[in-house]
């Protein structure tokens, strides 16, 4: 039988993504932040505030170490409101979404500094008056919010929408796009969900950013509209600046924590238009929802799927999701990535456990192309080396494609196993 030609691992990724037959199935944990930081052997704010090294180098640095597929989200496309120059900000973000605001407008301080924890603040000065967001730095883990800009909607949000502006122009530039190297990674960049967009800028915890919808519905709908027709914007802004793919970030849309009534009217809506964009701009569309995601899953394919891949499936108890059962009800429509479990074998079991693990995923969903081995969703810092090697190395083994999308080298039963 023909050998299928090695790729190198963007090539193997996009084809995945795609929902094609690359050689092999991509191996690509979602190690987004705390294992390159603790990779590092320094305290989490030399990454976080002092770019010592950036977080995007870290990541490539444990994708080296790893030998795994990268999966490179660390980059940037500058822009936002047309009024404002092309810049890289000291508060991009904050917004989430990579937004210039002249450095002239902001003052940034850290106002606590100790062995265990700093504190930064950042005060913007609009014509509205001032808004301010302070975040907390830690040794052994990542930032968290202390306080975030929107404290009383009425009063703040037209202060954040002064900043982010009325129209909108974005840069050409894919900002670290060298990171990646020879091909070691797909370069993709986010937009949020409106529900994360909302959370990440919203003073108080996520049980007031959903009180927010049943407490002040008119307004945030008007709030909702303008981030559609800015998010459509930044869309095709980032489509036309090269990007590999485009990942629509859900991760506090599960209903984990919302329900399918709030995703109906203020997500999906978003999903269809950014779905529409990136299929006439000919880039990949890519949704992930952590969490309980199995409701995201059916309401995202009801008549076909809007996005090219889904992740990360997380399985129970984390997640409700049966990795064969939506295998076999969109594998030949879209592509599936996950869904090893991070609070298990991961780490809490041993480097056997894991490549268990890996033969149970690939058997539910690794046949046919189109999937890519991953986690169901970030893995902890506290997960052991050697299982992620794991991990990746029983991907590696039993993963490789024949032509036909067949995995040869999988055990067809757990027993089977040398």
């Amino acid at each position: 039988m023909a050998k299928t030609k090695e790729m190198t691992s963007r090539q193997r990724m996009l084809t995945a993504m795609r929902n094609g037959i690359p050689d092999r199935v991509p191996v690509s944990p979602d190690i987004s932040n705390m294992i390159p930081a603790r990779l590092t052997g320094k305290p989490f704010w030399e990454i976080y505030v002092l770019d010592n090294p950036s977080l995007g180098e870290a990541y490539m640095s444990a994708v080296r170490y790893f030998g795994m597929d990268g999966w490179f989200l660390y980059g940037a496309v500058m822009g936002g409101n047309k009024q404002f120059p092309l810049v890289q900000s000291d508060v991009e973000f904050l917004f989430y979404d990579n937004i210039s605001v002249p450095k002239e407008l902001v003052e940034r301080k850290i106002i606590r500094r100790d062995e265990e924890k700093w504190v930064e603040q950042w005060i913007v000065h609009t014509p509205l008056g001032d808004i301010e967001q302070s975040t907390a730095y830690f040794r052994n883990a990542p930032p968290w919010d202390v306080s975030n800009f929107v404290k009383n909607i009425s009063e703040d949000w037209p202060k954040i929408r002064w900043l982010m502006g009325e129209d909108w122009h974005w840069d050409s530039k894919k900002i670290d796009y060298e990171l990646i190297g020879r091909d070691e990674a797909v370069y993709g960049l986010q937009v949020h969900s409106f529900v994360d967009f909302w959370d990440g800028i919203r003073n108080g915890s996520s049980e007031q950013m959903i009180f927010d919808f049943y407490d002040q519905p008119d307004l945030m709908h008007q709030i909702w509209l303008y981030f559609l027709e800015f998010t459509k914007s930044r869309t095709r802004g980032l489509c036309r600046a090269g990007v590999d793919e485009i990942l629509m970030q859900g991760s506090n849309s599960s209903m984990s924590l919302i329900n399918p009534t709030l995703y109906r009217q203020y997500i999906l809506p978003v999903n269809r238009e950014i779905s529409k964009i990136c299929r006439q701009e000919g880039v990949i569309c890519h949704l992930h929802t952590c969490g309980k995601s199995r409701e995201v899953v059916e309401m995202n394919c009801e008549k076909a799927p809007l996005f090219d891949v889904i992740e990360p499936l997380e399985k129970p108890p984390n997640g409700n999701v049966n990795l064969s059962e939506i295998k076999r009800r969109y594998g030949n429509m879209c592509a599936l990535k996950g869904n090893l479990l991070t609070t298990g074998n991961l780490v809490n079991g041993t480097p056997r456990d894991v490549e268990m693990e890996v033969i149970e995923t690939l058997q539910a969903a690794g046949e046919g192309g189109g999937f890519i081995l991953s986690t169901g969703d970030q893995v902890g810092g506290n997960t052991p080396d050697e299982n992620l090697f794991a991990m990746i190395e029983a991907g590696k083994k039993y993963g490789r494609y024949d032509p036909n999308g067949a995995l040869p080298d999988l055990p067809r039963k757990i027993g089977n196993i040398d």
